[in-house]
């Protein structure tokens, strides 16, 4: 793979790599994208940063949700959502309050600004999708598919297990550990 840049051609040294470098490659390419996604909320004047997606699009197709069900439900970290849902609370996006049934469980809401800031974001997001349909469709392949398909398997077995256990011949880390 090359790159066409201000510079000339210019040669993919991690996608050289291969699988090795798969992580790398996706990182890449959400960043890409973020930056992008960063630009059109400021060219819209959309105070809104990428990063805050995912959460303020959960709360705003419900009432509320606690940290740990916010992270279940996006398959990610607890404290990634912590984290975020911190900013959004100090910026008043999003408020804290106690669960009404657990009052040692803290739950997230979108707060009056947080609820017009999605309502104005709403526009940035359709005009996201159709611009990520056209680049999926440009790629001329299943890539929401492919992803699907990479997160079952990393999900079912991940890259340590693969690499400490091996099978069917492949290389194991283990045996390396066993002889230092």
């Amino acid at each position: 793979m090359v790159f066409r840049s201000g510079n000339g051609v210019q040669m993919d040294l991690i996608a050289e790599l291969g699988a090795s470098s798969l992580g790398s490659r996706l990182k890449r390419l959400g960043d890409l994208l973020y930056q992008d996604y960063a630009k059109l909320y400021e060219f819209a004047g959309v105070p809104f940063k990428p990063i805050w997606f995912l959460i303020l699009n959960y709360l705003s197709t419900r009432e509320s949700g606690s940290i740990t069900e916010i992270a279940s439900a996006l398959h990610v970290t607890h404290p990634y959502v912590n984290q975020i849902a911190g900013d959004l609370i100090k910026r008043q996006i999003i408020e804290a309050f106690a669960d009404p049934n657990d009052k040692r469980r803290r739950m997230l809401r979108l707060t009056d600004s947080g609820r017009d800031l999605v309502d104005r974001a709403r526009c940035v997001w359709a005009a996201i999708r159709s611009a990520q349909e056209q680049i999926i469709s440009e790629s001329d392949s299943d890539v929401l598919g492919i992803l699907a398909r990479l997160e079952d398997a990393v999900y079912q077995r991940g890259v340590f297990e693969r690499a400490t256990q091996g099978d069917n011949g492949t290389f194991s880390l283990e045996s390396v550990r066993k002889t230092t």
